[in-house]
């Protein structure tokens, strides 16, 4: 995005300006929570391809369960390391690593805290996409479609927010709309979700995510900025992001052909989606990516 284009929203911006720092970086681990249904699949072919400089890409198969508590905490940090050190081991100096998962505090086990990273989708695009991949285009698709009665198994996203808990999938669309404060909250007793679809955090477990967001994370690119995103990770770590060329825009993977390309929502529908913390979180992560690709590419040093 051009810098005019964020300029003018300086003045309206309800982040704090901060310094930030666009010197880069050449840490020897590079985390990334892989929120889902945001590109991820784009941004790991990159990683892969970044081989130069002794970097090597782990894409852990293991999905997180996001249950609360230290022990969950102490598990994922244990499993990620496993891998991190065999692969340091193997003479590889700089190592990427994804899983889908939370923020890891990985000083409760006299560890070093690796850089984060992570990127995020606009919420409605999101849970859109979430919908119809659950349906049609994940592995597991098949078995979800049988799990769901005959006449909701080809059901458009519309219908099922038409009607409401009637529809099984209805859930699965508001734990979507929920989902971002479960990668960045981490596993502290705060951030115990509760309520009917156990999507509702407390106080202090959404100050804890709004916190985490912005002080534990290198960057959080935002898919809505892809091009962007790509420009900046590579300034910022361009040892695991060297196959990037911002001359050249990456193409999207993983798109999903039985999404229906000009849905029409009804207000109804319109009004569950906007519904959610991922709103609130998205809408903090977006500032703080555009304050960050200002500093280092509106008002360099």
């Amino acid at each position: 995005m051009a810098c005019l284009q964020f300029m003018s929203m300086i003045l309206v911006s309800s982040i704090p300006a901060f310094a930030f720092d666009c010197k880069p970086r050449f840490p020897e681990v590079v985390y990334y929570g892989r929120s889902g249904k945001a590109g991820s699949t784009t941004l790991l072919r990159t990683l892969a391809a970044s081989t130069k400089n002794r970097h090597r890409h782990y894409s852990s198969t293991k999905y997180t369960s996001f249950v609360d508590g230290t022990s969950s905490n102490k598990d994922s940090v244990e499993e990620a390391l496993r891998h991190i050190t065999a692969l340091h081991n193997e003479g590889w100096k700089y190592v990427s690593y994804d899983q889908h998962m939370g923020w890891l505090n990985f000083s409760l086990h006299d560890q070093p805290q690796p850089v984060f990273i992570n990127l995020l989708r606009d919420p409605i695009e999101g849970a859109i996409s979430q919908y119809y991949a659950s349906l049609h285009h994940s592995p597991s698709a098949n078995q979800y479609r049988a799990s769901l009665p005959p006449e909701q198994r080809n059901w458009s996203l519309n219908q099922c927010l038409e009607a409401g808990r009637a529809c099984q999938a209805y859930k699965l669309i508001v734990n979507r709309l929920n989902s971002y404060s479960k990668y960045f909250c981490g596993y502290h007793p705060d951030c115990v979700r509760t309520g009917v679809d156990n999507v509702t955090l407390s106080a202090a477990g959404v100050a804890r995510t709004i916190h985490n967001l912005h002080n534990e994370y290198l960057l959080v690119g935002i898919t809505e900025r892809y091009d962007d995103t790509l420009k900046l990770f590579k300034r910022l770590l361009p040892t695991y992001f060297s196959a990037v060329d911002e001359n050249k825009p990456i193409p999207r993977r993983n798109r999903n052909p039985h999404r229906p390309k000009n849905e029409e929502l009804s207000p109804k529908a319109k009004r569950v989606l906007r519904q959610g913390l991922d709103h609130q979180l998205y809408a903090i992560a977006l500032e703080l990516f555009e304050t960050k690709y200002r500093a280092c590419f509106c008002f360099p040093d």
